[in-house]
């Protein structure tokens, strides 16, 4: 495979002593790591690469064009607003708010005055936003004004939270400061002196896992800083695949990204957004994904790159109208968040002239890191998610019983040992020593390694459903639609889509006598959960939910029936 022959290549020179990206080991906390020597000590220290980007347009919304100078001053007067608020070192900032200048312009600012960065899920309804900021103690939340209503619908509001709201929109929203009020209070153009060190805690974001209710991953700056080191490498290491194996110079267009994925999703925010700023890279927002706009953008911005879910390069391939659009800018089709088919692998190529499929496997808990593949490795591999993204991520197969490892070409759970491995879950202490075993992170994720040292993802442990890159605890589903009236019990699972990867499918048996529909369980659940979380195909039936020998809902054999 030329592919990864070129890549590690590249990558060894590129950390070796002295480069620019150097690498070694350190010791930090109990366990040793490999490090990038040169890393700032904060993202704080990393937005100062802002200023040496100066005019070169870095955020693009609604064809507005904003400068990385102009995003570098504006976040520094939102910064010091948030320090005139009360906010100190270690304060969680939260973000409710869809793709919009101002979200980005929060976070830098919320890193500058030394808060924990705390972006929540746009698609929430109440109770979930409720839950999320009760969990995390969040002291400031900016909101657009439709998460605003969303806040004022709340049955216990956090007592003391200050609610920004950005934006202008219907509502009575008295009770919320105004955002750009906030930002204009100061005319400075350098961030407060506040002292900011690797393992202060940068960013705590939301994900659901096998239980409930979301868990809050907490991330320290050094972890944050260094997942954005290790795609910056790789995007360095892909171009020189590129060139053949040749170091170019740096010359030609800006590079350019569309993001068509919320910010609130580790892809979104480090992936795209938090390595633009090392990679100079302009920066196109959509709010919403609508693939004839997304065609527009790309012509009119010259996008080189589209990184989403799989579903937003297929519905691109398959646009009827894609022929109307100059899409020859692009040169990169890259999937992560959920499996990508692998018969689109090909059918990608073949359909852009100029740009190569690629796709990647990471986690929140890792900062979105883990393995990556493209070129011809791809190609001829289309069902595997690549190698490992060395030197800064190791990764083995173990078994998730004994830790014990597992031979190439045999099933097992993925497990990750790397510097950007979150810190603990937020308030879970029992759910983080379980999601370790010393410096290794147990992903859930069962995988095998073949010969050629390629990994493939098979099946998951933890109990949950991927629909369209969003990750869905079936237990939260199932608590929601047991406690609806005439519910006897329910199994909620996840079934193959075509376009979404999976979605969510319900068996319920209900109370005898009853004669409750498919339907009025559907219309119970909105506004009790958010949408993509409410199953699509619902079962009703008498009779109670098979078992298995221990008693337990026979949820494997239930889902196969369906299928």
């Amino acid at each position: 495979m030329i592919f990864f022959d070129l890549i590690e290549a590249f990558i060894a020179g590129a950390t070796a002593p002295g480069a620019e990206l150097a690498t070694s080991r350190k010791q930090v906390g109990k366990y040793e790591y490999t490090v990038f020597d040169a890393a700032p000590d904060s993202l704080r220290d990393m937005f100062l690469m802002m200023r040496q980007h100066g005019d070169l347009p870095f955020v693009v919304e609604d064809g507005t064009h904003y400068s990385f100078n102009d995003m570098y001053t504006r976040s520094c007067r939102l910064a010091h607003g948030l320090v005139g608020l009360d906010v100190k070192k270690g304060d969680r900032v939260g973000i409710f708010m869809r793709n919009r200048t101002e979200w980005v312009v929060s976070f830098i600012g919320a890193c500058m005055a030394g808060a924990v960065v705390t972006p929540l899920n746009s698609w929430w309804g109440p109770d979930e936003v409720s839950y999320a900021l009760d969990d995390s103690g969040t002291k400031v939340l900016i909101a657009d004004p439709r998460r605003a209503g969303c806040v004022d619908a709340m049955k216990n509001p956090p007592a003391g939270l200050i609610k920004i709201i950005c934006c202008d929109g219907a509502g009575d929203f008295a009770n919320w400061q105004d955002f750009d009020d906030l930002e204009n209070a100061s005319s400075a153009t350098t961030p407060p002196d506040i002292a900011i060190g690797p393992e202060d805690d940068a960013c705590l974001m939301y994900t659901s896992g096998s239980t409930g209710h979301p868990k809050g991953v907490a991330s320290t700056n050094r972890a944050v800083v260094s997942g954005v080191l290790g795609y910056a490498l790789m995007g360095a290491a892909l171009k020189f695949y590129k060139a053949g194996g040749v170091i170019e110079e740096e010359e030609g267009p800006q590079l350019s990204i569309l993001l068509p994925i919320p910010l609130f999703h580790v892809t979104g925010c480090v992936v795209i957004f938090l390595v633009s700023i090392i990679a100079a890279r302009k920066l196109v927002l959509m709010r919403k994904w609508d693939v004839t706009d997304a065609m527009r953008l790309i012509e009119a911005e010259k996008i080189m790159t589209l990184t989403g879910v799989p579903t937003m390069t297929a519905d691109l391939m398959n646009a009827p109208n894609r022929s109307d659009f100059d899409l020859s800018s692009l040169t990169d089709l890259s999937a992560g968040g959920a499996a990508r088919p692998a018969d689109q692998v090909k059918l990608l190529d073949d359909a852009f002239e100029a740009a190569s499929p690629l796709a990647g496997y990471g986690l929140s808990e890792t900062q979105g890191i883990g393995s990556y593949i493209a070129g011809d490795a791809y190609l001829e591999n289309p069902s595997s998610i690549g190698k490992a993204a060395r030197p800064i991520v190791e990764l083995e197969i173990r078994d998730p019983a004994t830790g014990a490892h597992i031979a190439d070409g045999e099933r097992g759970e993925i497990w990750i040992k790397s510097i950007c491995n979150f810190r603990c879950y937020w308030n879970q202490p029992e759910a983080t020593a379980a999601a370790f075993t010393d410096e290794w992170f147990h992903t859930g994720d069962v995988g095998i390694i073949d010969e050629q040292g390629l990994l493939y993802i098979v099946d998951r442990i933890k109990d949950i459903i991927i629909r369209g890159g969003e990750n869905i605890a079936t237990l939260e589903v199932e608590s929601a639609i047991s406690a609806l009236d005439d519910v006897l019990e329910c199994t909620v699972f996840g079934l193959p889509h075509e376009r979404l990867g999976e979605e969510v499918a319900t068996v319920i048996c209900r109370v005898a006598g009853s004669d409750l529909t498919a339907e009025q369980v559907h219309a119970s659940l909105k506004g009790k959960l958010a949408s993509y979380k409410i199953p699509t195909k619902i079962v009703i039936q008498d009779e109670i939910l098979d078992r298995i020998a221990t008693g337990k809902i026979a949820k494997k054999d239930i889902r196969a029936a369906m299928l």
